[in-house]
């Protein structure tokens, strides 16, 4: 009796059509060219939405269902105050330059060090506060 999916034995006497065939990728090399006015066009594009014009026009042809893709999630921006966002923003371009000097192989004194520290917890203090308060 032979054994299932053994490679020597011939596909023919294998017991299972599915034993050691992977499935084969379609792939989709015709191409149909068609003329539109730009009316058309558009209005196809709308039809099409967010599903694109090559499977919308694919799906309607042979009569499949369309069924447009589900929207993403939308990324939840939380106000914050400009000034504040400013100050971050100026704190980070500081950094920036620090780092920068750092790299360029030049050194950065005690009492620099020690007021990034003491920046860091501030912003990570600040930070918690304002998460707490969103929640």
């Amino acid at each position: 009796m032979p054994v299932r999916g053994n490679p020597l034995t011939p596909k023919t006497l294998r017991t299972s059509p599915m034993s050691d065939e992977k499935p084969t990728k379609k792939i989709r090399d015709r191409h149909i060219q068609i003329r539109l006015t730009d009316a058309e066009f558009s209005e196809i594009k709308i039809r099409a939405g967010e599903l694109g014009t090559s499977t919308f026009l694919r799906q309607l042809a042979l009569n499949q269902k369309i069924e447009q893709p589900k929207p993403k999630a939308k990324k939840v921006i939380h106000a914050a105050d400009p000034e504040l966002v400013r100050h971050v923003a100026w704190v980070g371009n500081n950094m920036n330059q620090i780092a920068k000097h750092l790299n360029l192989g030049n050194q950065v004194d005690n009492e620099v060090l020690m007021t990034l520290v003491k920046i860091q917890a501030d912003l990570d203090t600040e930070l918690q506060r304002i998460m707490s308060d969103d929640r």
